[in-house]
């Protein structure tokens, strides 16, 4: 009997790990370099500080340096500069969205068993119906279409009402927390998905992009120790309530077992706006521009059974490679060809060094400016951007002067000596070769720009004309 049961547990314990794990894809929106309490004393995080030691830390993470493209690189890939939506976010009376024969992870994720849901912010276009989540490969979808809206009203541009329930609008959520919301959304579809069923959740917080909303208790309870400005403090609170959320959620992923076999992945859209309280010290820049910044992103895995915890990975990781990374870890094969992104699954789960060894930070044709990372290398074509300094630091730190926008065609910075982007380096007689090699290069790049799109902005999508929310079908 004894060694009938050694069997039988051998047997239970290798069910588990070689079945496909669920996987939550957490991503916050906004959140700045310094924005967590493991960087920011004054920031409280304490659940993301905890998932974060526990797993596995991408100390080298990136994305795009504004939300649209970003979250188009995650779910198809490809680089936005390829796909022609590289320039700015998606408005919302905007005839546009990511290409619609482009697949997206959720979709070769069904196709190997996943249930797909998707919780939060979508900002992927939506004025036709199968530009929606629920056309696009999620089983469901939970949240708002455009990029910004009120925290309690859910109302945003031209005062439409934006919170949706798959096709409907959730009317009854008027003057209840966005942040709260797609918590206890997540914590439903937890509690009543099958767990025999691989299962998929996007949860893509509101939080912390602006406008500025908490409730006063976040602030007032857990944020006293910010002293630099009102501003920031909100922000903390901002931050303190989605921690609060995600640590809720992992207490329900424990209690129903999910853990055993369960993939987080955590990561910023872009780097933080700082004219509004947020910090990326003590790197260069702010959202919207390609200074690290705008576009190196607090990012991490943790897993109890795929990864080894309490450890950092230091290779280069860049928004385009989650889809296939994400696609491997759930043993999926079939990807869609001439995507951008590698598969770096096993460099992460083994610790390994990263095939991903170069990346485009963006290429721009509407604001002239572009930038290519080689290993420790970034090259940047004109200016990367305004703000162009270095913002908001810890209480008793001064920050450097903003320096004056350069002109100079191409620069060159090595971000292993110079991590905060201080010292052009493109004269140095040493770098020469790799300072002509990643010019080249870059060039390259540029000629396979896709221009950015044009599209119309249509006055039959205004809320009013549909009953006051936001909806598609107008396009």
């Amino acid at each position: 009997m004894l060694l009938q049961a050694f069997f039988l547990s051998t047997l239970m314990s290798l069910s588990m790990t070689t079945s496909p794990p669920h996987i939550m894809m957490i991503v916050s929106d906004d959140l700045g370099w310094a924005d967590v309490g493991w960087r920011d004393r004054s920031m409280y995080t304490p659940n993301l500080d905890r998932l974060k030691a526990e797993g596995v830390e991408l100390t080298n993470a990136y994305a795009q340096p504004t939300c649209t493209p970003s979250r188009a690189a995650f779910l198809t890939g490809i680089y936005p500069f390829r796909m022609g939506i590289q320039d700015s976010v998606f408005s919302a009376l905007e005839n546009i969205s990511v290409p619609l024969d482009k697949k997206m992870l959720q979709q070769s994720l069904k196709e190997v068993g996943y249930a797909t849901h998707m919780v939060g912010k979508w900002h992927l276009g939506f004025c036709r119906w199968d530009m929606t989540p629920t056309r696009r490969g999620f089983d469901s979808f939970y949240g708002m279409y455009n990029g910004y809206s009120d925290y309690f009203t859910h109302t945003g541009h031209w005062n439409g009402y934006d919170l949706v329930f798959n096709d409907r609008p959730v009317w009854s959520a008027n003057g209840t927390y966005s942040t709260h919301l797609y918590t206890q959304r997540t914590i439903d579809i937890l509690r009543t998905h099958n767990r025999s069923q691989p299962l998929f959740i996007y949860l893509a917080y509101q939080a912390v992009h602006g406008p500025l909303e908490v409730p006063e208790h976040y602030v007032n309870n857990f944020c006293s120790g910010v002293t630099t400005s009102e501003d920031r403090k909100l922000h903390c609170g901002m931050g303190a309530a989605m921690d609060e959320g995600i640590g809720n959620i992992t207490r329900v992923l424990e209690e129903l077992g999910y853990m055993d076999n369960l993939l987080i992945f955590f990561t910023s859209d872009n780097g933080g706006p700082v004219n509004t309280g947020s910090s990326n010290w003590p790197l260069r820049g702010s959202k919207l521009t390609l200074w690290e910044g705008g576009t190196k992103v607090t990012s991490f895995l943790h897993s109890n059974t795929l990864l080894r915890g309490n450890t950092s990975y230091n290779g280069l990781v860049h928004a385009v490679d989650w889809y296939p990374t994400l696609v491997r870890a759930a043993g999926g094969r079939n990807l869609p060809e001439n995507i951008d992104g590698l598969d770096l699954w096993g460099s992460i789960s083994r610790n390994e060094v990263s095939p991903r060894q170069e990346f485009v930070y963006d290429i721009n044709d509407v604001k002239d400016r572009a930038a290519l990372r080689f290993q420790n290398y970034k090259l940047t074509w004109k200016y990367p951007g305004n703000p162009g300094g270095w913002y908001n630091p810890p209480p008793g730190v001064n920050a450097p002067a903003e320096p004056r926008p350069g002109r100079k065609e191409y620069s060159l910075y090595d971000l292993n000596a110079d991590p905060t982007e201080r010292n052009d380096i493109s004269s140095r007689a040493d770098v020469s070769s790799v300072y002509a090699s990643m010019v080249r290069k870059l060039d390259g790049y540029r000629r396979l720009v896709t221009p950015s799109l044009r599209p119309r902005t249509l006055r039959a999508g205004r809320p009013q004309r549909w009953g006051g929310a936001w909806t598609p079908g107008w396009c």
